[in-house]
């Protein structure tokens, strides 16, 4: 069927005109211009907006309904809104000079010393002569290239693309989509393009590269529009966003060059084909990075012409207030799509707050606390450890993420000691290190700079990661709860994932699969994910996990998720809690309500790799036998025990259709109403650290239970869990609260304890406290989390320790050995408290 395309602007000011370009698309694909006879045009308010032909012009504030008709026997009713606003202030802004986009002179100047061969200050971190010199050889590609191909990860199919650029065709889609978005990955391969070639004539102002990029920019301006599926325009897609941003920054780096003729055609295109579909996002309030990255483009494509368009000034401002609320609700909203997405967003955000920071002397964006703290904060401590860069595929994302511009941005403008030391490590030979880390400092490894408080919590997203640190042989848990429910979450709440030595043992499947079937649902569902299953289905909705409690006390860390709504109704309640001792081994608890006795509950533990079952080898089909299962990687290794239920069945599965995925452990069995599990995990079992359980023991008619951790050195770790404030009695030790862990080693560890007895030890308290104390080096670490002081007593009998005190609110820290009258033991606030 014969289609028509154009342009339908919906923001204009009084006295802004725009004229509409009808192109007619065939069967073929082949796009054809139209007359404008051919098509009559009406509005439901000639006062708001005039109609001349093809040309409209705002002419008072108002909203009015615009209706195209074809003369011809064509479908051709389109209507759509436009908003006329009064005309803007001249910006304050001094805009006169050029280049401004992708340097100052200032910068540039600065640029061509750093590229020096020889400078000192350059070689500390990156050889920058080598970079630039590899930088100007894919200029040098770009600039005798005759054709460039497009490839798409996600599906088999490659775009040739031809020289000179021209519009290309609507394609098919592939089998099993709709609306693929074929022109985001064309429109980057365009974006990078101008911006490498524009970057290299504005240092070495050989006009090589400027001629090839004229004709790319010339190019442009005879597109019908920058954006792929008419009957969206610029929504939901990214390639708008991608072709301003690469056309603003390449008519800013060639401005001098450019005939008068030239840059009234190029600065037209980015006004209409770039800013005015956009006008769609002004006054948005969602975080998609979509969104933002189309905010983002408007900024640039503004700050290109705005000095020689006024109308363009709305749409900086726009993208403005957008870039600043955003950062203000990222901190709060609870919202993320992922790391892979963070990183999407943040990196627009930074070219935009960075661009304003040039263009305005104002650096409040560049110094927003989300940019400063929060995102360099989530990314290390959610790093894998090893020598590789990695991390969590939460949601839509990958396990290897470029976040060099991330980086570089957050070294230059913070001197953030672990971002240089992560461009030295892992992109010195990257062209982002090259061109954005501007500043240097001393580089200073995740592991110097966080010492021992290696774990975190961020509790507006719902994550956590706990681990023993960023080595080699050290290992990261990062748990989800979750309140955000963005297109790119999964169901996946109350989901984990580790990883151990750089090898991601207990995994997801990352980012989905759009075709519908089982990989889509395997990849976005909870069956795909470290999580439960109530009836062989998983969670109904997006969202719904609350991380209710966090305690990072040194050698003993916890969370807690609940994810009770996330399962619309199937269960009454979920609550997973994950305690991280010693940076040595994990213990889940997961506390399950059913509505009937009947109910099946399974968890689920993913992996790519081996699954042995003790020392033997298991197959997808098999149950598992052995109550220790390991997860043997290439390099490392984790070990699975489940004391609790002690009547269980494991089972080891492939889920049919998704089966490259990777196997999943099934763990179920038990009955009744509530039901408990206990699982450990072991991420040392590659070095010779196997754990062992015994002596379990669980109270008749409930669900407290105790049992015994033997490890690889002969200690015991005794364990105490609490159920329905019952207490727990186990090897001759009474227990309230929620957990208890006592070592062989003179360790004490009390999870909202109220009181406890047995062996040598003594605790009471008049509200829950939770306590670590160690009497080899006679400390103790407490969390009150009550607003109000807490009294305790604690009694260590063979350490010669009684202690009567007052805990106030907060983190808290002791030292046992300076007791002086009536047992008060000197104490201060604790300097690590999270």
């Amino acid at each position: 069927m014969l289609r028509t395309e154009f342009i339908k602007p919906s923001l204009l000011e009084t006295g802004e005109e725009h004229r509409l370009s009808f192109m007619l698309e065939q069967p073929c694909g082949r796009l054809e211009p139209q007359s404008d006879s051919a098509y009559r045009m009406t509005c439901s308010d000639p006062e708001i907006l005039g109609l001349n032909g093809s040309l409209i012009t705002g002419l008072k504030p108002g909203e009015t309904e615009v209706t195209v008709y074809s003369q011809s026997d064509r479908p051709s009713a389109y209507i759509w809104k436009v908003r006329v606003q009064p005309a803007g202030q001249a910006s304050i802004m001094k805009l006169q000079e050029h280049p401004r986009i992708l340097f100052s002179e200032e910068e540039l100047k600065a640029f061509r010393e750093r590229i020096k061969s020889g400078d000192a200050r350059s070689a500390r971190i990156i050889d920058a002569s080598r970079l630039w010199e590899e930088y100007l050889a894919k200029a040098d590609a770009y600039v005798e290239e005759e054709s460039f191909e497009v490839l798409y990860p996600s599906i088999s199919d490659q775009w040739k693309v031809e020289l000179p650029l021209t519009e290309p065709k609507r394609v098919p889609e592939p089998q099993g989509h709709t609306f693929f978005p074929f022109w985001t990955m064309y429109a980057r391969a365009i974006e990078d393009r101008l911006v490498v070639m524009s970057t290299a004539f504005l240092v070495t102002n050989e006009s090589k590269y400027a001629v090839r990029v004229k004709e790319h920019l010339l190019s442009l301006t005879s597109f019908g529009k920058w954006y792929e599926f008419d009957e969206r325009g610029a929504e939901g897609n990214l390639s708008n966003a991608h072709l301003l941003l690469g056309v603003s920054s390449a008519y800013d780096a060639i401005h001098s060059l450019l005939t008068g003729d030239e840059r009234r055609s190029i600065r037209q295109a980015i006004l209409e084909k770039g800013l005015q579909p956009l006008a769609i996002d002004i006054g948005s309030s969602d975080m998609h990075n979509i969104v933002a990255a189309k905010q983002v483009a408007m900024v640039y494509g503004a700050a290109a012409i705005m000095d020689e368009i006024s109308f363009a000034a709305k749409y900086l401002n726009a993208g403005l207030t957008y870039l600043q609320r955003y950062l203000e609700r990222k901190r709060v909203s609870g919202e993320t799509e992922g790391l892979l997405y963070d990183n999407v967003a943040a990196r627009h955000a930074w070219m935009a707050a960075d661009l304003y920071r040039r263009i305005s002397g104002d650096d409040s964006l560049v110094q927003d606390p989300y940019l400063r703290e929060e995102l360099p904060e989530r990314f290390f401590r959610l790093m894998a450890p090893g020598e590789e860069s990695s991390f969590p595929n939460l949601s839509d994302s990958f396990s290897k993420l470029d976040i060099t511009y991330l980086m570089a941005m957050t070294a230059t403008h913070y001197d953030h000691p672990a971002a240089v030391w992560y461009l030295q490590k892992h992109a010195a030979a990257h062209h982002n290190s090259l061109l954005y880390l501007r500043n240097e400092t001393s580089p200073k490894s995740p592991s110097e700079l966080y010492g021992t408080c290696a774990s975190a919590v961020f509790r507006s997203v719902g994550w956590a990661a706990l681990r023993s640190g960023w080595g080699d042989e050290d290992h990261l848990l990062c748990f989800t709860s979750s309140s955000s429910a963005k297109d790119h979450n999964h169901r996946d709440q109350n989901n984990l994932v580790i990883n151990v030595g750089g090898e991601w043992l207990l995994t997801n499947p990352g980012y989905q699969d759009y075709v519908p079937g089982p990989k889509a649902d395997y990849t976005t569902g909870t069956v795909g994910h470290n999580s439960l299953l109530v009836k062989g289905q998983g969670q109904a909705r997006l969202g719904g996990g609350d991380l209710r409690e966090e305690l990072l006390l040194p050698s003993f860390e916890a969370v807690v998720g609940d994810a009770t709504e996330s399962y619309g109704g199937l269960l009454k309640g979920y609550q997973r809690s994950v305690i991280h001792i010693d940076s040595a081994y994990y213990v889940i608890v997961d506390d399950v309500e059913l509505h009937q006795d009947s109910d099946e509950a399974e968890l689920l533990f993913h992996t790519t790799s081996a699954v042995l079952d003790g020392n033997e080898p298991k197959a997808p089909g098999e149950n598992l036998e052995s109550e220790s299962v390991a997860f043997q990687g290439e390099k490392g290794a984790l070990q699975l025990m489940i004391p609790f239920p002690e009547e269980k069945v494991l089972s080891l599965r492939e889920y049919p259709g998704a089966e490259s995925y990777g196997p999943y452990v099934a763990v179920s069995g038990t009955k009744g109403v509530r039901r408990r599990f206990l699982t450990l995990i072991n991420p040392r079992l590659q070095y010779g650290e196997r754990l062992n359980t015994r002596q379990k023991e669980q109270n008749a008619g409930s669900l407290t239970c105790g049992f015994t951790v033997e490890r690889q050195n002969g200690a015991e770790d005794i364990w105490l869990f609490c159920a329905d404030a019952a207490e727990a009695r186990y090897r001759g030790i009474t227990f309230l609260g929620d957990t208890a862990r006592i070592s062989g080693a003179g360790k004490l560890h009390l999870w909202k304890a109220e009181r406890l007895s047995g062996g040598d030890i003594v605790f009471e308290a008049e509200l829950p406290l939770s306590i670590y104390s160690n009497v080899r080096d006679s400390t103790c670490f407490m969390h009150n989390p009550h607003p109000v002081e807490v009294p305790f007593k604690l009694k260590l009998i063979t350490a010669g320790v009684e202690v009567e005190q007052t805990a106030p609110p907060g983190y808290y820290e002791w030292n046992l050995m300076n007791i002086g009258r009536g047992g008060q033991a000197e104490g201060r606030e604790a300097m690590w408290k999270p």
